[in-house]
């Protein structure tokens, strides 16, 4: 589990490696107001002009993931970059770096690692239950394994096997540049933390990828790595 630092707005919550690369998470103030000129004179020039054509939600989670990206940056020694957003709404790193970010309203996080691997992150609460989720994005053969839980349990089974294919998703997406749906691959969560991935559809066959999760209180962050 990861035990965040107390709550202060724009401050690092946690600095960590994973398996998979470096984790930063910094704290966000969960407000739509506009990011005070302080906070934006922390990013870069490019990422700074990004942040400020955006509004409400959107200008405060892009603002602390590049902020997340950069502490995770310096953790690896890595040069700092900016990280600007691709036609798919992705970060697009350069410099031999690979990376991904997620975020809620009051925690941006981003993964980085050296090398042309594909990273994924997710970040997900479990705390507010949304009915029908299981049905949309757990293929026949999760949705059994769902139904065998104590029902208190599916509802968790159902947010980590989300999470996952959301990291797998961001992971593969820069090799095959199209839409994965919840169907193409099944998630086989491990107590331990270490969870199994297994494509279904054929062009996903080729992927070996390397999926773990922890738990940020009653939150769940899954990361993986794929490689071809």
């Amino acid at each position: 589990m990861i035990c965040p630092s107390p709550h202060q707005p724009w401050g690092l919550a946690f600095l960590v490696s994973v398996p998979h690369g470096v984790v930063a998470g910094v704290h966000l103030p969960d407000d739509p107001a506009p990011v005070d000129d302080a906070t934006l004179a922390r990013l870069l020039d490019p990422e700074r002009a990004a942040a400020q054509g955006l509004r409400g939600y959107r200008q405060v989670q892009f603002t602390g993931g590049r902020l997340a990206v950069s502490a995770a940056l310096a953790e690896i020694g890595a040069r700092r970059q900016a990280v600007l957003s691709n036609a798919h709404g992705a970060p697009a790193f350069s410099d031999g770096i690979s990376g991904s970010v997620s975020h809620k309203n009051d925690l941006a996080v981003a993964m980085v690692a050296r090398g042309g691997l594909g990273l994924g992150i997710d970040l997900e609460d479990t705390d507010h239950e949304r009915p029908g989720i299981a049905a949309r994005v757990l293929t026949p053969a999760e949705l059994a394994a769902n139904s065998l839980l104590a029902e208190g349990r599916r509802w968790i089974d159902a947010v980590l096997r989300f999470s996952v294919k959301e990291a797998v998703y961001k992971a593969i997406h820069p090799t095959v540049e199209r839409y994965v749906g919840f169907g193409e691959v099944e998630v086989w969560p491990g107590n331990d933390g270490v969870d199994r991935v297994e494509a279904l559809s054929a062009d996903l066959l080729g992927f070996r990828c390397e999926a773990r999760h922890v738990w940020i209180g009653s939150r769940v962050l899954s990361t993986v790595r794929a490689r071809r």
